[in-house]
């Protein structure tokens, strides 16, 4: 019944969308597409009056900032390496999500299933429309909004249907400069988790750190979640979380079809997996201007992030 609701109440969304694309407004709607998923009063609803427990593991990204990676490592840490699914949002709750067929909060299932009694919970939300609680765990990966940019643009262009009607430098503006300005929401999520950072139930983590350690990242996520691992078990979760693994089993992780859009059969979710790469699509000059503006930004909101000396600036 709630999916029916929520495909129900992007029908005028969606419906607009389709018709803006083919009369030649690419940009424009995916900016409406983009501003409704990243109102805060849009996202305020997205939990309802739901009340975290010790059994929850909130996985909280941004969007394209590593999401399905730290999905598969904290599932398969709470099934001690042996999570099977068809695919990832058949175990893994995603109540901010404008798709249908994800499986409901609501449902026992995944915990009831997992060996450790945990259960993984996905959000794109900031970190103030995400219900809290002592006895949870929480996980964020903060990546450079530079690549962020360049996944978002090939994914959720993709997934859209727009991306042969909406230009690098139309994204661009959406990032930079357009109403839903992405990367202002970018530094607001990132500001809101980095603090947290210092709270016994959260872990942050850089995507340039679990790139450069992964395994590393998975004793990090196993001592938050509190999972002791045999070596075997852990040898496992390296496995099945590297990006040849996900990439060859990546129907597990791809995106849902969206409504009046076709099966996203040719949108990678698991594109390249690499940092420091967005200069495969934008020029170095709007390489400084992600990072200047996103800089100014966490400045603005008053956040001690240390930009500079996580990421690779542009000269």
């Amino acid at each position: 019944m709630k999916d029916l609701f929520k495909a129900a109440s992007l029908l005028p969304v969606m419906g607009l969308m389709k018709l803006g694309i083919r009369l030649g407004y690419g940009k424009q709607m995916a900016g409406v597409f983009l501003k409704r998923i990243g109102m805060p009063e849009v996202q305020a609803k997205a939990f309802g009056n739901y009340q975290p427990t010790e059994h929850d593991v909130f996985v909280a990204t941004f969007v394209k900032s590593g999401t399905n990676w730290m999905l598969q490592i904290a599932q398969q840490i709470a099934n001690y390496g042996a999570a099977e699914f068809d695919h990832i949002h058949d175990v893994v709750p995603w109540p901010d999500a404008p798709m249908v067929n994800i499986i409901p909060l609501s449902d026992p299932g995944p915990r009831m299933q997992s060996p450790t009694g945990l259960r993984i919970i996905k959000t794109h939300n900031i970190a103030d429309c995400v219900p809290y609680c002592e006895e949870a765990k929480y996980i964020s990966v903060i990546r450079d909004p530079k690549e962020a940019f360049v996944s978002s643009y090939y994914f959720l262009g993709g997934i859209l249907g727009i991306l042969e009607h909406v230009t690098v430098s139309e994204w661009f503006d959406l990032f930079m400069h357009d109403k839903p300005d992405l990367g202002r929401l970018w530094a607001v999520h990132t500001a809101g988790f980095w603090a947290w950072r210092e709270r016994p139930n959260v872990l942050v983590m850089t995507f340039n750190e679990m790139k450069k350690d992964p395994d590393r990242a998975i004793e990090r996520v196993a001592d938050l979640m509190g999972v002791s691992l045999t070596s075997a078990q852990f040898e496992t979760i390296v496995t099945r979380s590297s990006f040849n693994y996900m990439k060859q089993h990546e129907p597990q992780f791809r995106p849902y079809q969206m409504i009046f859009k076709k099966p996203a059969r040719d949108v990678a979710m698991i594109r390249s997996g690499q940092s420091g790469k967005s200069g495969e699509l934008i020029t170095v000059d709007q390489q400084a201007a992600i990072d200047d503006f996103c800089r100014t930004c966490l400045l603005e909101i008053g956040s001690d992030f240390l930009y500079d000396e996580a990421f690779e600036i542009a000269q």
